[in-house]
């Protein structure tokens, strides 16, 4: 009896917020709406470096990521994906620093916290609502469709 074990693409996303409060939203080229900063994770690619090489690479920023993300997602919808959001505090200076690098990402907006469905898919700003509530609690959460988990 063959049976199929998902294996499934690592994306680790950062959840910037300005000073005021504010997420960074990009606006990638190849995506119909807003997205985070970040992107898949290479073979052999911790997580937390693959986040902060993709905002490096799209942003031009370093800002100072943690170590464990504060959502882990499953996403079982148009292949399975296992999706990883890290959440950072920007400082002025940094917030002021970010700049368009690359063909990648065409624009990038700060959002407020309650408008963020009118710019990314309901799903993802609720992960995105889930990632700052877990970082100012220091948990970690999981959800997967339908539920969520503090591990």
């Amino acid at each position: 009896m063959a049976t199929s074990i998902a294996a499934p693409q690592t994306a680790a996303h950062a959840v910037l917020t300005d000073p005021r409060g504010l997420v960074l939203l990009v606006n990638p080229a190849y995506k119909k709406r807003w997205h985070l900063p970040g992107g898949y994770v290479h073979e052999g690619e911790l997580p937390s470096a693959g986040v902060a090489r993709e905002v490096r690479e799209e942003l031009a920023i370093t800002p100072r990521l943690p170590s464990t993300p504060s959502v882990i997602a499953w996403a079982p919808h148009a292949g399975d994906r296992l999706l990883m959001y890290y959440a950072a505090k920007l400082t002025s200076h940094q917030a002021r620093d970010v700049r368009i690098s690359g063909n990648e990402i065409i624009g990038f907006r700060w959002c407020d916290q309650h408008a963020l469905d009118q710019w990314l898919h309901p799903t993802v700003g609720e992960r995105v609502r889930l990632t700052l509530q877990a970082s100012r609690r220091g948990q970690t959460l999981y959800t997967e469709p339908g539920r969520t988990l503090e591990i």
